[in-house]
């Protein structure tokens, strides 16, 4: 019986302190109490001062991307910045701030941001299209009254993911 008990607390103290030691190993290296204070950037404000590359994507108008799709393949999508000229139930065109104009063919399958449907979108204002092969994937422009002017073609963190192709 003696034995048994021996065992029992042996078998108990190795579990704990395997438990110790893994819960100790995924621990931060230094905890923290408080939360950190919002980064402030070099021109004053707010932001994510550790990512640079942040204010780059913020200011680009054009761009290629190979991104996984959620089928696991690896596709090309392509993203424009800029004020809308035009726009109809099936199709919307973007003026650069770069000089180019980019017309994409709208669908069923094109998601909305900050706009519910093709009919919201608003000529003179800015917006951000992801498209694939001509066709829009995501249309992304603030909403009437959101602070949109026809200057400000900036449209933040409008494309939070993109859908599988």
């Amino acid at each position: 019986m003696l034995k048994r008990n021996i065992a029992i607390v042996a078998i108990a103290v190795v579990v704990l302190g395997v438990g110790a030691y893994a819960w100790a190993e995924g621990a931060p290296a230094r905890p923290t109490t408080s939360a950190p204070a919002a980064a402030v950037t070099a021109n004053g404000r707010p932001g994510r001062a550790g990512h640079p590359g942040l204010a780059l994507l913020r200011r680009a108008v054009h761009g290629d991307v190979i991104v996984k799709d959620k089928a696991g393949q690896f596709v090309t999508v392509t993203f424009d910045r800029g004020k809308v000229t035009s726009h109809s139930d099936s199709s919307i065109t973007v003026e650069r701030p770069d000089g180019p104009s980019v017309t994409l063919h709208l669908d069923g399958s094109t998601r909305y941001r900050g706009i519910t449907s093709a009919t919201d979108i608003q000529d003179g204002k800015g917006a951000i299209v992801v498209s694939k092969d001509g066709t829009a994937i995501v249309v992304a422009q603030r909403q009437r009254g959101a602070g949109n002017t026809a200057a400000d073609a900036d449209v933040e963190r409008a494309v939070d993911q993109v859908p599988a192709a």
